[in-house]
């Protein structure tokens, strides 16, 4: 009722300032004075847009009022709606769409064949689904205002052919803002990997799992070649990628740490922590609490002194809970039951590949030990 007394009062005046909003007032209180000042601003009655960005479009007043003077030029809701009807033809949902009009409120004057309907159909022509297409746009906007041929085509194309299918380009998309970076970017990021040796196919399988690697700045990319050649892994070996990824994931501080903790809990020395890391880097992405675990776990029940584990770094890489712990237990079953399983030590047990694992100690003892489905069941 205040807001509504003021407005009367202020239309009385309309020749006056409304004052600037106390800074004690709320988001939403200043979204709707800059509503008001819209709405007053100019000799015509209140915009029709002001009330169809709220009440159609569903964003806040706040960013209703900030979008409303774009639109000071509409005598009807004709383009709007078309828009609208538009983007629910293509199956975004109606958070969808105030997602992307509240990023891009402009798109809803913008001319549905020409401009928005082609991006739409330049998305579904390598290969994504509707449902995709939609998805694509509301998780990044900024997509919709690029020219089809000058950025959306050649982003997308460059990352279907770095991940080899849509699924992963959907996967990455929705925790990392791929289309984000032009393609010169990549490329030169791209091209810097190239130069260290690492060769086109793991670089493929590296950004499968983790793309992040060619969005950083190249200062920062640079910094990282620079921490894994000071690490000795030599360039164009099979761990240089690995290393890459690896360090990428773990600031220098926590690296530290977990030098320090397995220096600590082994008995090595840093030198040999840095031939470990050389020869499987991947267990440094860990937690130093997790590579402890496993290391006493590994000394204690597998039996492997500190030498083997420093020799042997991948058995780090193994999950505590789903793969070592469940074998001791399943070949202890074994032994217990008085089954000949031959000589194998644990850590050669270990190391199997699952499905060579499965068929060599479980699926041909499950009659002499039908427990052992339960201890080591089958992996989905």
């Amino acid at each position: 009722m205040a807001l509504r007394r003021l407005a009367r009062h202020a239309l009385h005046r309309s020749s006056a300032t409304p004052p600037p909003p106390p800074a004690s007032l709320s988001i939403k209180s200043c979204g709707y004075i800059l509503l008001f000042r819209f709405c007053t601003s100019s000799s015509s009655s209140p915009h029709f847009m002001v009330d169809y960005l709220v009440s159609t479009c569903g964003l806040p007043p706040d960013k209703a009022a900030k979008a409303a003077p774009r639109f000071a030029h509409l005598t009807s809701p004709e383009k709007p709606d078309a828009t609208l009807a538009f983007l629910r033809s293509k199956g975004l949902t109606r958070a969808q769409v105030r997602t992307v009009v509240s990023w891009y409120p402009a798109l809803l004057v913008s001319d549905v064949d020409a401009t928005i309907a082609p991006k739409f159909d330049a998305v579904r022509s390598v290969g994504l689904t509707r449902a995709e297409a939609a998805r694509l746009f509301a998780i990044y906007p900024p997509a919709l205002s690029w020219g089809v041929h000058t950025n959306l085509l050649p982003r997308l194309l460059l990352w279907l052919d770095l991940l080899g299918s849509t699924r992963l380009l959907m996967k990455w998309l929705n925790k990392d803002w791929l289309l984000k970076y032009s393609v010169d970017f990549l490329l030169r990021n791209i091209s810097a990997l190239r130069g260290v040796g690492v060769p086109q196919e793991r670089l493929a399988r590296m950004l499968r799992m983790r793309p992040s690697l060619i969005m950083q700045a190249p200062g920062k990319l640079q910094a990282l070649i620079d921490r894994t050649d000071a690490c000795g892994v030599p360039r164009g070996s099979g761990m240089y990628v690995w290393a890459l990824f690896a360090l990428h994931g773990v600031s220098r501080a926590a690296f530290q740490a977990k030098s320090d903790a397995l220096v600590g809990s082994i008995g090595c020395t840093e030198q040999e922590f840095l031939a470990m890391f050389r020869r499987s880097p991947c267990f440094v992405c860990m937690s130093a609490e997790t590579l402890q675990r496993k290391v006493e776990f590994l000394k204690a029940t597998v039996g492997c002194d500190a030498a083997y584990i420093v020799r042997n770094p991948v058995l780090l890489t193994f999950s505590l809970s789903k793969r070592m712990a469940p074998r001791c237990r399943a070949i202890e079953a074994l032994r217990s039951k008085g089954v000949d399983i031959g000589k194998e030590r644990l850590v050669n047990v270990l190391r199997l590949p699952e499905a060579k694992f499965m068929e060599k100690y479980v699926l041909r003892y499950s009659e002499e030990a039908p427990e052992l489905l339960e201890l080591y069941p089958p992996k989905s």
